[in-house]
């Protein structure tokens, strides 16, 4: 089937959809009047002959088409669209209230797939479409025929962001094809996490084991302390001793949250770290670690660690009983088999299973809710990663960095049988795997904002790091003239002032209640550069200014060619001020 994006704008007197296909063909439905039994037969046969791409349309777009398909009068139609978004109830209790039915279809929506909950036009700024516009007509108007031709172009933008969304997911699209011939269900609307709800609850179902969500409440609960886990430091017993004696509760949300006494820094070694529900961070601050021709530096970082840690102490949730762990190492064992006989498409698929699995322990919506097991889980990993920084420490190997499944130490060459012997013993005492990656330098401005150096390449995260849809970015010229001064000595001046692509000076940011730059409105997802003839951008409901739009043009179009009043120094101000965070002055 050929593919098509679809996207949606609904009136009181006007309905409106546009389909388009990757190469550029489009075609529409629009109607000022009512629809008639031809609009609908035309609309059947273009929904039923694709491919279906939206972002969201399965919460609003499909349920709108098969309203469309029943028959359902403008004014109707406009009736479920202001329900669907106003009450955020889900289609299929609209679909009675309004007596319509989803049209069978291949349907795939690309919100499932996005990392996180963000609207179209924040992944559309994230990579950089060349256009972010905001609904140009109020949804209360009615529509005149100079509107229709504004809403168009409207509905094709956003039309043509689905597609190059597509375009950006079509390596998780095709993974998600590829475990649906496994598995025999699709996956292509699905997140990670719901991937892994669906793999296991098919495989209780082959068992004969059908999944109920739990029907028990949450009381307070301890950690069950780990036999392995011991301690010689002071301050590493203390707080191992305080966990065991800690009660966890959940919130009203079902969400745990560390008490405030272990959320307190762990002073060792010479160094700070902090407990989390998310892992063991190091506490340091604009660190450079440059080793020198007699000392090595790298990771040792545990290979599956949560997966590890769930089989290792036999967990599952109490409401499924031990038939989950006999699932969870067929997957385990099945992914280490793929892994190692190169077959990339399974080992790929199983760790999404066994990754996304213990990340539903949180959520009390998932049939695999288990607060208890989530702090299992991680505080085991927590204790037994610091239980290996005693030991690195204890032997005199220097830890510069740790973050939630992976400990960064330096060493002289001469310590690395010291450190394998260590790693060894590890193991063997834990059960866990650890996997050393080498790097040539690493400068940090925290433990989740670094660029490192390797043999064969970098490594960047957090406010080094762009080009991912899951997060936004800001001024990416400057990310580049800090990496190629590190790397090779080139002056930040001559990067920036040699690049070409007018997006890498750009900066994008959601603003609630919208935007507003010299009187124009801008919309909920903003996007400027700094200009020699700039100023803030305001948010319309209170006139503050955005956060780091000082200096600011509105860049809502990216032009074909650079504009001539970028603000060049305020870039290399920008660029230092990274560059002095790493610790390099």
């Amino acid at each position: 089937m050929t593919t098509v994006a679809l996207d949606i704008e609904c009136y009181r007197n006007y309905f409106l959809a546009v389909m388009k296909t990757p190469d550029g063909r489009t075609f529409r439905i629009s109607k000022h009047n009512d629809i008639t039994t031809g609009d609908i037969k035309q609309f059947k046969g273009a929904i039923s002959n694709h491919t279906i791409l939206t972002f969201n349309g399965t919460n609003y777009d499909m349920p709108l088409v098969g309203a469309f398909l029943a028959g359902f009068s403008n004014l109707r139609l406009k009736q479920l669209s202001d329900n669907i978004i106003n009450s955020g109830d889900p289609w299929w209790i609209l679909s009675g209230q309004y007596s319509f039915r989803i049209p069978k279809c291949n349907h795939v929506d690309l919100m499932g797939v996005t990392p996180l909950i963000a609207g179209l036009k924040t992944y559309m700024a994230r990579i950089h479409a060349p256009t972010i516009q905001d609904l140009p007509i109020h949804p209360s108007a009615i529509i005149s025929d100079e509107d229709a031709v504004l809403l168009d172009k409207y509905c094709e933008n956003d039309v043509d962001g689905t597609i190059l969304i597509y375009q950006k997911l079509k390596p998780q699209l095709l993974l998600r094809v590829d475990m649906q011939k496994e598995y025999g269900l699709d996956f292509r609307s699905k997140s990670d996490p719901q991937i892994a709800e669906a793999i296991l609850r098919k495989e209780f179902g082959d068992r004969g084991h059908p999944v109920a969500k739990r029907d028990t409440a949450v009381l307070p609960f301890r950690y069950n302390p780990q036999p392995f886990i011991k301690f010689d430091s002071p301050a590493l017993v203390a707080i191992n001793a305080a966990i065991a004696c800690t009660e966890f509760t959940v919130n009203d949300t079902g969400y745990v949250k560390l008490p405030a006494h272990l959320e307190k820094p762990i002073e060792f070694g010479g160094a700070s770290y902090k407990l989390g529900i998310g892992g063991l961070h190091s506490q340091e601050k604009k660190q450079v670690v440059l080793p020198g021709p007699d000392e090595l530096y790298g990771e040792f970082d545990v290979a599956s660690m949560y997966p590890s840690i769930i089989l290792g102490q036999s967990l599952y949730p109490k409401h499924l009983g031990g038939e989950f762990c006999d699932i969870y190492k067929t997957i385990f064992d099945a992914r280490l088999k793929a892994k190692h006989s190169g077959n990339k498409t399974v080992s790929d698929t199983l760790k999404i299973v066994l990754n996304s699995s213990y990340g539903k322990f949180g959520s009390r919506y998932s049939f695999l809710y288990s607060p208890e097991l989530l702090v299992q889980t991680t505080l085991t990993g927590q204790l037994a990663l610091l239980m290996l920084i005693e030991r690195f420490t204890a032997a005199g190997l220097s830890v510069k960095s740790a973050n939630t499944d992976g400990v960064n130490i330096l060493m002289p060459k001469a310590s690395w049988g010291v450190a394998e012997a260590i790693a060894a013993q590890w193991t063997t005492d834990t059960g866990y795997v650890l996997e050393w990656t080498p790097y040539t330098r690493q400068y940090s401005r925290d433990v989740n904002s670094y660029i490192a150096f390797t043999a064969d390449g970098l490594k960047t995260k957090g406010a080094y790091e762009y080009g991912s849809i899951s997060k936004g970015h800001s001024n990416e010229v400057c990310i580049d003239a800090v990496i190629a001064y590190l790397a090779d000595g080139t002056p930040m001046e001559h990067t920036i002032n040699t690049c070409r692509d007018v997006s890498k000076f750009t900066t994008m940011r959601g603003v609630r209640g919208g935007g507003k730059w010299r009187g124009t409105d801008l919309g909920k997802v903003v996007r400027w550069y700094l200009s020699t003839d700039g100023e803030p951008i305001r948010y319309i409901k209170n006139d503050n200014k955005v956060a780091t739009s000082s200096g600011a043009k509105p860049m809502m179009v990216l032009p074909k060619k650079l504009p001539d009043d970028i603000d060049y120094p305020a870039y290399l101000a920008a660029a230092k001020k990274l560059l002095k965070n790493l610790g390099v002055n």
